[in-house]
């Protein structure tokens, strides 16, 4: 009687695989394991200008926003020819301190195998890829606008892993532009600058020939200090981006509400002063009649009766109006006096420190120092809130309508 001999299923199915690993190609003797995707690897040093790499980083020309980006690849030709991963050159993504630049197409000009071309440039917000490429840009250079020395890598698909190792020197300051601007900038500040000290540029109203100088106007002294802060920062911006159209509607505001405000303040001193001028011509007039009709009615023999009576009817009414005159000019606010230091000239008016002209004043600093700030570290013009601009226009409006009817300086 022959024996049954009972095999448990889990080692039936245990042998199966034993056996389908055996005949794998993998399982045989001298297979090879799964292929793995190759990695790029770059050079330690990239570089601007000539196919030549430069001796060291130090020795290597620094690389501005314009110029051509060259980056060494050992493997470059290995990692093209990874047919199954289907590498592509153009796929690849510059990333510079770990910021995407997309829309860098990279490129080979044929004269060495192992060199990949970057064009550093930011392209415009019509391009698919400008926005992000803008914004890439803008956070680098806002970042790095004092390093001299970048990290340098690239990505396949603009997702990581960055491929990176190398350095490349960078300046973001272009000499010619950053040398003609500041020099630019200087002449006009100090020409400014001697204007304002030997003209009535920034001054309430010119100063008769041989009299101290008038005082200085806040309202132009506002509109010269939003001046200067939008041309250095529109400058400052171009230098660094190449950017020319940075103004905002914000901006167009600010210099509008500025501008309104010193407009404002010249009409009500050209009228105040336009009023006193003719009333003191009025009055002069006058008493040179008066002093006619003096003169005549003392004259021997005297006029003929009508004649005395109506020339004293006519001084009388003249000296009435002198009066009125006189009230009328003393009600006037008073024209400006001698400057004595920009402080105080801004600041206070007959009665003294006045609190509207020092909020405007403070404001106008805050607001300024807040702009600069938000330029040097964005590199962008702040675009302030509605309401920012409106506290603004209710202090310049609070300003006029003090200027209205409260004597000056």
């Amino acid at each position: 009687m022959s024996r049954i001999i009972l095999v448990p299923a889990f080692l039936i199915s245990a042998a199966a695989l034993a056996a389908q690993v055996a005949t794998s190609p993998a399982g045989q003797p001298g297979g090879s394991p799964e292929k793995k995707p190759i990695s790029l690897i770059l050079g330690t040093v990239a570089w601007c200008g000539g196919t030549t790499p430069p001796q060291s980083l130090q020795s290597a020309r620094p690389c501005e926003l314009g110029d051509t980006l060259h980056v060494p690849v050992i493997n470059l030709d290995d990692w093209m020819n990874d047919v199954k991963d289907k590498n592509k050159l153009p796929d690849l993504v510059l990333v510079l301190n770990g910021r995407m630049l997309k829309g860098l197409s990279p490129y080979q000009d044929g004269s060495d195998s192992k060199l990949i071309d970057f064009d550093l440039r930011r392209l415009s917000d019509a391009d698919p890829n400008g926005q992000e490429n803008r914004a890439g840009w803008t956070a680098l250079l806002s970042s790095s606008k004092y390093a001299n020395i970048l990290d340098v890598a690239v990505a396949l698909g603009g997702v990581p892993p960055n491929f990176g190792g190398a350095k490349v020197a960078f300046n973001a300051f272009p000499k010619v532009q950053t040398v003609s601007v500041a020099a630019f900038m200087a002449a006009l500040l100090v020409a400014f600058l001697l204007l304002a000290r030997k003209s009535d540029i920034l001054r309430d109203a010119p100063a008769p020939v041989g009299e101290p100088r008038r005082t200085y106007s806040l309202a132009r002294c506002q509109m010269a200090w939003w001046f200067f802060i939008v041309v250095a920062s529109f400058h400052f911006i171009w230098i660094i981006t190449g950017d020319r159209d940075t103004l905002t509607s914000g901006e167009l505001i600010l210099i509008g509400i500025s501008a309104a405000t010193g407009m404002g303040a010249f009409l009500l001193d050209s009228s105040k002063r336009d009023q006193r001028q003719s009333l003191t011509t009025e009055r002069t007039a006058l008493v040179t009649r008066i002093a006619e009709i003096t003169t005549v009615l003392a004259v021997v023999p005297a006029p003929a009766p009508a004649d005395a009576d109506a020339l004293r009817v006519e001084q009388l009414q003249k000296q009435t109006r002198i009066v009125a005159i006189d009230a009328a000019i003393a009600n006037l606010p008073s024209p400006p006096g001698p400057s004595e230091k920009l402080y105080l000239d801004i600041l206070r008016d007959e009665s003294g420190i006045s609190f509207h002209r020092f909020q405007m004043a403070a404001w106008t600093i805050v607001l300024g120092f807040v702009f600069v700030v938000t330029v040097y570290r964005t590199l962008t013009m702040p675009d302030f809130s509605p309401t920012l601009l409106g506290l603004m226009g209710i202090s310049a409006g609070t300003y006029i309508g003090f200027k209205i009817p409260d004597p000056s300086k």
